[in-house]
């Protein structure tokens, strides 16, 4: 058993995206070696695992790849009864979000069943908290990092950011080795460590802008693994991309003779055409429908911040929906209607998505308020909402009480009926 610690830490936070990007290997190996780089910055002396999976949530009996490094013993045991038991609202928070992560009372809040039942299944052991970082591909695919605690975890917002993005590179890659097993996607360019290009498929060898983005994109990637900034979490994963233009995710490739070399393979999120969208557009849905910020989409699209904004605004007006918590509803089969229909030899995909809102009218609130009243009528305190939002309490406690000026009621109970009517 290592030593305790008191925090989660970050600084090998590259490292860790690092060992992502390699290729080789199976698919258990690639997780046990990203396990294995993620383990100092995380172990809090229970041991740490990992295990991906094929459906939107956590499931780690059908887990098709499981690591751990000194699992606590009795952690280990109890793993399984965990999933098995897992508590439905928790199940629904992981499905529609891009990327959880923190400890579990940072997570669920601190008087949520969730945290007692757990604490109950594992008081034997001692273990008191966990970390989970749970991240989504946008393609089904996912994958969980987690490190059981003996004592109650408290990671600062900065930590959580690091691994949340962390979490980003992870799933893109895992995206990755899937579509190369499945032998959906080929190398579309190989480069130097200067940026040069050695070789290129048509669509970039006759793409001058396409060159030019990878070559800067090679150029970042060198400059985050030097010792001068790899040391500095926040400035190497500012430089490190998780796709290039949305559209390629660059790895390391050795050749014979020790000649290292960039790869460039395509590994943007697919997604059929709901509304005349474009492929950036429909990119950036698969993570708007999960929740993601603009600056989520932005790091993990590598697209600069106007392009972003621009396909958010084109996304509301294709799809007519009035703001982007609306679109939370692609994660919700049960408010989603699919017709495909024959138009000559071509086939179309039309998505139609009922946004009208469950009570409580959407033009009624802003989009802020919107989202605090669906999180207090879901029973999160004003301290988990102003955790999850990043922002204070006096500012959650001001949206709040506009919500019940505007609906014309005077408590959390009233609200929650107003949101479910």
């Amino acid at each position: 058993m290592t030593s305790k610690r008191k925090d989660i830490g970050g600084l090998g936070a590259i490292d860790v995206v690092e060992a992502a990007y390699r290729l080789d290997g199976t698919e258990a190996e690639w997780l046990d070696a990203l396990l294995a780089r993620a383990r100092p910055n995380l172990d809090t002396g229970c041991g740490v695992y990992a295990f991906t999976g094929n459906d939107a949530v956590p499931n780690f009996p059908a887990s098709p790849a499981f690591a751990q490094r000194d699992l606590d013993a009795g952690f280990a045991e109890r793993l399984a009864q965990l999933n098995r038991d897992a508590d439905p609202a928790f199940i629904d928070l992981l499905r529609t979000r891009l990327v959880t992560c923190g400890a579990l009372e940072q997570t669920v809040g601190s008087n949520s069943p969730i945290v007692a039942a757990f604490r109950a299944t594992l008081r034997p052991t001692g273990v008191q908290d966990a970390f989970s970082l749970f991240a989504q591909d946008t393609e089904g695919g996912n994958i969980t990092l987690s490190a059981p605690s003996y004592s109650v975890l408290h990671l600062a917002p900065r930590v959580r950011g690091i691994w949340r993005r962390v979490g980003l590179h992870a799933a893109s890659a895992l995206r990755l080795r899937r579509k190369l097993a499945s032998q959906a996607t080929v190398r579309d360019a190989l480069l130097d460590p200067s940026g040069k290009l050695q070789d290129a498929s048509a669509s970039v060898a006759q793409d001058k802008t396409a060159r030019a983005v990878l070559v800067q994109a090679v150029d970042a990637m060198e400059r985050a693994r030097s010792s001068q900034v790899r040391d500095s979490p926040e400035r190497a994963l500012a430089l490190w991309q998780g796709l290039v233009a949305g559209e390629w995710s660059l790895v390391e490739h050795w050749e014979s003779g020790g000649h290292r070399y960039l790869a460039a393979y395509r590994n943007r999120p697919e997604i059929r055409d709901p509304r005349a969208l474009t492929r950036i557009e429909c990119s950036t849905l698969k993570y708007l429908s999960l929740g993601a910020t603009n600056k989520d989409i932005q790091f993990a699209l590598g697209l600069p911040a106007g392009t972003v904004s621009s396909c958010v605004t084109q996304i509301l007006r294709k799809l007519h929906v009035p703001r982007r918590t609306d679109l939370a509803v692609l994660a919700d089969p049960s408010r989603m209607d699919r017709l495909d229909v024959t138009i000559g030899s071509r086939e179309l995909g039309v998505l139609t998505v009922n946004v009208r809102p469950r009570g409580v009218p959407a033009e009624t609130l802003s989009t802020a308020e919107l989202e605090v009243a669906t999180y207090v009528a879901s029973g999160w305190s004003n301290q988990r909402i102003a955790l999850e939002r990043q922002v204070s309490r006096h500012t959650i406690a001001n949206q709040l009480r506009a919500v019940y000026e505007k609906l014309g009621i005077t408590n959390r109970s009233q609200l929650a009926r107003a949101m479910t009517m």
